[in-house]
């Protein structure tokens, strides 16, 4: 049988309700439009809330909460030294767990303009998105996706585009995430982004937000990688480090740090004729 995403609250609310044409939505509860069979099997948050895996997400909510409690730093940016550490996966269980806390409504924004995988992951359509809004194409109220997972709140990546760096470190991109910031103040917003290594993009980004979870493939990325990716990473503090796919091994070991310990495929969805490349 396939089933739909149920939120928390009890009395689904009207759709996102938009302002003005510059302004940002109210977030509202929706009827959910996230069809869990759909879902990716790593979006753990959402296929198997009551796992282990979900737990460690539901600390690490607990803690960047407390950390970015008293100034409200709620810009935040996931990313990785390289491709398939499992940067996109720990963005939305993050963001997941952000929506199911009950004080708290999230926009997660697919920033990896190079690589967009959230949509997929989430088993829906998104054609336009990020990138078309800081083109100019369309409004933000045209591309914002209402998931129905709380107050969860989606921006897809959108149309390719040939300048994803220039875009990203555009005024248009700066005045929408202070926008974003300022306007309610229980919004939490999470950026996925290109890893590090790959682009300048990330560290585009990074002057844009409060702070930053650095996802990490344990017994994987040299330590080399990790400190060359960080060093580049000046603009906004690291508020924790997420390792993937930890041996039993070390796993022991990792009780400092908030870890999910996913199949070697962690970035890869695993959609039926899917045949992306890892993010």
């Amino acid at each position: 049988m396939r089933e739909s995403i149920k939120t928390p609250y009890p009395e689904p609310a009207s759709n996102v309700a938009i302002k003005g044409p510059s302004s940002l939505p109210e977030f509202q509860i929706s009827e959910s439009i996230i069809d869990s069979s759909k879902v990716d099997r790593h979006v753990v948050c959402i296929t198997d809330p009551l796992s282990a895996a979900s737990e460690q997400y539901r600390k690490l909510r607990a803690r960047i909460l407390a950390a970015t409690k008293q100034d409200f730093n709620n810009t935040i940016m996931v990313t990785s030294a390289d491709i398939g550490e499992g940067k996109s996966t720990t963005a939305i269980n993050f963001a997941v767990a952000l929506a199911q806390e009950i004080d708290h409504t999230v926009l997660l924004v697919d920033a990896d303009l190079r690589k967009p995988s959230i949509h997929r992951y989430l088993g829906i359509q998104a054609d336009r998105g990020l990138s078309d809004y800081l083109s100019g194409r369309v409004d933000l109220s045209d591309v914002l996706i209402p998931t129905g997972i709380g107050k969860l709140v989606l921006l897809p990546a959108g149309t390719p585009s040939p300048n994803p760096a220039e875009l990203l470190s555009s005024n248009r991109m700066k005045e929408l995430v202070h926008e974003m910031k300022h306007r309610y103040s229980d919004r939490y917003i999470i950026f996925d982004t290109s890893p590090v290594l790959v682009s300048a993009d990330a560290i585009s980004m990074s002057n844009h937000v409060d702070g930053i979870l650095f996802v990490i493939q344990a017994a994987r990325t040299p330590e080399k990688t990790v400190k060359k990716a960080v060093s580049l990473l000046h603009s906004a503090p690291i508020l924790g480090v997420v390792f993937n796919n930890v041996p039993d091994y070390l796993g022991k070991n990792l009780n400092p740090y908030y870890y999910y310990r996913y199949h070697q495929d962690a970035d890869q969805p695993t959609q039926k004729n899917n045949k992306d490349d890892k993010h």
